[in-house]
């Protein structure tokens, strides 16, 4: 087989392929051959049907798929012994070959992965959160969970952030109202929910009975087909405020027991968020820097097809969970939250594929115990990756994943920035309102 190789200017390739006549007529010649067997023509009997008959009844058919499935095998081959990873699907073109006596013609238009250098891990310096939590601070953690209770009560005053409210809003898109999306009664915390922010800096400082209007526009991803990319009005009345109060009398009725089951619990939960919460911040803080230092084109089809995905993703959800149609996760940019996945994904197979790391089983092993122990039936989940391939293959991505994060933790300069609890607790509530796929 013959290759020959050129650059695209969209950041992709183009393989022109010469595939021997020899080879693509003996295959068109067996195709004949089984139709020959399996179709009865008139005239003549089963399997005893001149070829040319076959071929001029046929032909036009058999030749595309003939042609068609050597095209995908000699370029698959190609790629394959080329080791060369293609975003998305191929493009196929059918040279003319008028003058061509030995050899059929095609070419293939693909991208690639880009391929990139990672360079500058010494000079990225980060930030490790240390947290000290005190005995007083988990103490008093368990009692705000144990004896204060939110109790609201009506107020008749301006809306001030935390205050409970009951809102009621219509939308117009054209001085047109849309019924279907209209919301007679909605309730929610000021600035403590997961809505749009917009919503709670027009509705701050006003009263039960007040109208409130405000624009947005949707974006061409939200969820609600009929919304996407449009100039939508909301008409807002504010129905009731309710204020927060906290009833602190303290029961009593724990034991020494309890309290120490609970003390030791909340202890190890804080230690796990903590942990978690460290391994995401580094994570993050290493990819943005490591890209701010090693600039990566990501081409165009592979961001088309992550913003896909999340879109589709986002639609799921929206329609499983039956969510508002002002939730902040569906107004954010799905193209820097793309990039920003692809980013990862892009440096985690760098390192993994250029410091050659392979799946160390023992830590595979260890890592799908743990997460059995998640569910009721451990040795179950145990059993199902054994025997489940896809299962057993994500596992071990996950696992070459952590290896590939750990190198990069040990190649950075790690600065331990101390924290209180305090600090920790208001570092979770601003994280948890951003959104993460």
């Amino acid at each position: 087989m013959k290759f020959s190789m050129e650059k695209n200017k969209e950041n992709g390739d183009i393989i022109t392929i010469k595939i021997p006549k020899k080879i693509v007529n003996n295959q068109i010649l067996q195709e004949f051959i089984k139709i020959n067997k399996k179709t009865k023509i008139n005239g003549f009997r089963k399997g005893k049907t001149p070829i040319k008959i076959i071929e001029e009844k046929y032909g036009n058919k058999v030749y595309y798929d003939v042609f068609n499935k050597l095209m995908q095998k000699f370029f698959y081959e190609f790629i394959d012994k080329k080791k060369i990873k293609i975003i998305g699907l191929p493009k196929y073109f059918m040279h003319e070959n008028k003058d061509e006596k030995e050899y059929f013609k095609y070419s293939v238009n693909y991208s690639v992965y880009p391929d990139f250098e990672i360079k500058h891990l010494k000079d990225i310096k980060v930030e490790k959160i240390v947290v000290n939590v005190t005995n007083e601070d988990i103490k008093k953690n368990i009692e705000d969970k144990q004896n204060q209770k939110n109790i609201w009560k009506k107020v008749n005053r301006k809306i001030k952030i935390y205050d409970r409210v009951t809102i009621a809003y219509y939308i117009y898109k054209n001085n047109k109202i849309i019924e279907q999306f209209c919301i007679k009664r909605l309730k929610f915390v000021v600035f403590q929910n997961n809505l749009i922010s917009q919503l709670d800096n027009k509705i701050i400082n006003h009263r039960i009975d007040d109208i409130v209007f405000f624009k947005i526009h949707f974006s061409e991803f939200h969820p609600e087909e009929n919304l996407c990319n449009q100039d939508v009005t909301f008409k807002i009345k504010i129905l009731n405020i309710e204020e927060n109060q906290k009833n602190i009398e303290i029961e009593k009725k724990e034991e020494n027991k309890n309290t120490e089951i609970n003390y030791k619990s909340l202890k190890n939960k804080i230690d796990h968020q903590i942990k978690i919460l460290n391994e995401n911040h580094l994570q993050n803080q290493i990819i943005e820097k490591l890209i701010i230092k090693n600039p990566i084109k990501i081409p165009p089809i592979l961001l088309k097809e992550e913003i896909n995905f999340l879109n589709k993703k986002y639609i799921k959800e929206y329609k499983e969970k039956k969510d508002n149609i002002l939730t902040l996760k569906y107004h954010v940019n799905l193209e820097l939250i793309a990039k920003k996945r692809l980013y990862t994904k892009l440096i985690i197979e760098n390192i993994i594929k250029n410091k050659n790391i392979l799946v160390n089983r023992e830590k595979v092993d260890l890592l799908i115990k743990k997460i059995s122990l998640n569910y009721d039936q451990p040795s179950e989940i145990i059993k199902l990756y054994k025997y489940n391939k896809m299962l057993k293959k994500t596992i071990e991505d996950i696992e070459l994943q952590m290896q590939a994060m750990k190198f990069l933790k040990n190649n950075v300069t790690i600065i331990e920035k101390y924290w209180n609890f305090e600090k920790f607790i208001d570092y979770q509530k601003k994280i948890s309102e951003e959104f993460f796929i």
